[in-house]
């Protein structure tokens, strides 16, 4: 036999006390004997249904008054490092897990109409009403006068617990997905604010719309743990660092792949890495170290110069220290046509002296055939490229992404992702989406390919790998392959990607189909949801939290009287059963009307829990 409460039902414990309370006082007032004995004892059954009274009281209290939670920055840190030491999580705010229970609740309330929900009396008057509100509130909390959602969806449950996101859980990958002002912002505050406490954890944020207060928390906390804070900062080059995007690769192809995959797919695309990595490895070949500057400056003017450098460094190379003498032989051959040049000699003596006969250099043989290629079309080709690279390697820009290092008048900073993770720095991006989307997305795709790379280098080369927590915002402007790779592969190299958007369909449209979404969304293992306006999502969120059974009671009456029968004469029933019902464990509509700051975390492949993400203050 289960037993079915109904919250909603009148409080007819309210009236029992009543009774009771009359009843001990006529046991005083009579002059039966042991009246006393009788007075206590009503007095007990007082004190008991008083109890009861009080219990759903509190309850209808809770699911109808809006609060906000605020937490001292020294009670969060305090919270923190005891969770971390006892339970080995993070404090994730106060809630509670999510059960058949909490189900069966909710289910209750929403077939009710919104008027109905029970709270305090509405006769009574409003000091009263606002002391008792007062008495009642939650600790740590403050009324939130301009309320969003359903504020019964966290009081349903009047006993409360510290929500614990395990660290061991982390590695799996989190997403975190809410709607403009649901609180992803203030959620992350609190999650970047323990790890930077956490000296053995290195933060990098990516954040494309730079947002003031997230930069100032993680600057101050940075203060007070004595922790290097790096920030990026496109709008701002004076406040900014330098920093290089192409600095750690693995394969040289790794270059050009950051750079093409920023233009659209097609043939241009192709041939424009085509081009790139000829010159990039031109240069490796030569000792220069490629960067955006020197990319773009062989994409506007040839790779001439380059060409010729190579060939110099390779002839005494190969054993040809007399090659001048060659090289005008050949010129002078060349001399009866016009336009010939030093370099096509050079070019004909590589060519017939060690290319054709296959001890050639791959470098160089790249070379060689962009500079043989028709100039028209190369133009034509590399065009589709340069809008890009002008972008981001010219103006502060520039000096932003492709830093110099030997120029002394400027006295900013040289970082790059491989450099942070070693000094365990703390690195913010702020990249300005709002007014240069196309740079600011450029610049994440790049960086997160360069995450990438310092990814593989640590999975291949550390023995133990360093805690790397990465937070990317609005994820959808900056997902590329390497994302991918990193949310698929960067547990073993120690890193916990927190990836925040508002829908699926904003991955379904930056990557062009379904399964992309799906792999990318497949990949995140622990699911954080505040208040969504997307069905789609909120739907896909509560089948991740899977289903449950409720009970639904119904009542069924009738009425009978017969023709002959006398007037009063008539036959009823009456009726009540339950029944199971299958139901989603999270109906999709509480995901929908959560207040700010509220969410529901799913815990892969563990618990639910529902819970509230504070407001820091200090």
């Amino acid at each position: 036999m289960h037993h079915y409460i109904n919250h909603f039902r009148p409080i007819y414990e309210f009236r029992a006390a009543i009774g009771w309370l009359l009843a001990a006082a006529l046991m005083l007032l009579s002059d039966m004997p042991s009246a006393g004995y009788f007075s206590l004892f009503c007095v007990g059954m007082l004190l008991f249904r008083s109890t009861q009274v009080w219990r759903a009281l509190k309850f209808r209290l809770a699911i109808s008054t809006k609060w906000l939670a605020v937490l001292p920055i020294e009670a969060l840190l305090a919270l923190s490092a005891r969770i971390r030491k006892t339970d080995d999580a993070m404090y994730l705010g106060t809630g509670f897990e999510w059960t058949q229970k909490h189900c069966q609740i909710a289910h209750d309330i929403l077939r009710m109409p919104s008027s109905d929900i029970p709270g305090l009396p509405r006769w009574l008057p409003q000091p009263i009403v606002e002391r008792v509100e007062k008495l009642l509130a939650p600790a740590g909390s403050i009324a939130d006068h301009s309320p969003q959602g359903k504020s019964w969806i966290h009081g349903m449950e009047p006993k409360k617990i510290q929500v614990p996101f395990h660290y061991k859980a982390m590695p799996g990958h989190t997403s975190v997905s809410g709607t403009t002002g649901s609180g992803k912002t203030r959620t992350y505050e609190v999650i970047s604010t323990q790890v930077i406490h956490n000296p053995n954890d290195v933060l990098i944020v990516i954040d494309p719309k730079n947002d003031g207060e997230w930069v100032a928390r993680v600057k101050r906390e940075c203060e007070r743990t004595g922790r290097k804070f790096l920030y990026w900062k496109q709008a701002a080059p004076s406040q900014s660092i330098r920093l290089n995007p192409l600095e750690n690769w693995s394969q040289p192809s790794e270059i050009p792949t950051r750079i093409a995959q920023l233009m659209e797919e097609g043939p241009f695309r192709q041939f424009a890495f085509l081009f790139i990595d000829r010159a990039v490895k031109g240069e490796l070949y030569v000792g220069d170290k490629p960067n955006l500057r020197s990319i773009l400056q062989y994409a506007q003017n040839g790779i001439n110069n380059l060409l010729d450098r190579a060939l110099q460094r390779f002839f005494p190379e190969a054993g040809k220290p007399d090659w001048e003498e060659e090289v005008m032989g050949y010129m002078q051959q060349a001399g009866q046509r016009p336009g010939g040049t030093r370099l096509d000699g050079m070019a004909r003596l590589y060519i017939e002296r060690f290319s054709d006969k296959g001890n050639g250099h791959e470098a160089i043989d790249g070379l060689i055939a962009t500079f043989q290629h028709d100039r028209d079309h190369y133009g034509r080709i590399i065009a589709s490229a340069l809008p890009l690279l002008q972008m981001l390697a010219t103006g502060e820009t520039g000096l932003m992404l492709a830093p110099k290092a030997d120029d002394f008048d400027d006295d900013r900073e040289i970082w790059d992702i491989d450099k942070v993770i070693k000094q365990k720095a703390v690195l913010y991006v702020g990249a300005d989406s709002l007014s240069n989307s196309m740079v600011a997305q450029a610049v994440m795709s790049m960086l997160l390919a360069d995450i990438a790379s310092v990814a593989g280098s640590i999975y291949n080369f550390y023995k133990k790998p360093p805690e790397i927590v990465l937070i990317v915002d609005e994820a959808a402007e900056a997902i590329n392959e390497q994302m991918l790779q990193i949310l698929n592969k960067g547990r073993g190299a120690g890193f916990k990607a927190f990836v925040a958007y508002q829908t699926r369909s904003d991955f379904t449209a930056k990557l062009g189909n379904v399964a992309k979404m799906q792999q990318v969304l497949g990949n995140l293992n622990n699911q954080l949801v505040l208040r969504l306006e997307d069905i789609d999502t909120a739907e896909w969120f509560c089948e991740k939290a899977g289903t449950t059974a409720i009970r639904n009671v119904v009542v069924s009456s009738s009425t009978s009287t017969g023709t002959e029968a006398h007037v009063g004469e008539f036959s009823g029933s009456v009726s009540r059963s339950t029944q199971l019902e299958k139901a989603p464990l999270i109906p999709h509509e509480l995901i929908m009307q959560l207040p700010n700051l509220q969410y529901f975390l799913r815990i892969s492949g563990g618990s639910v829990y529902q819970g509230r993400i504070p407001i820091i203050q200090g």
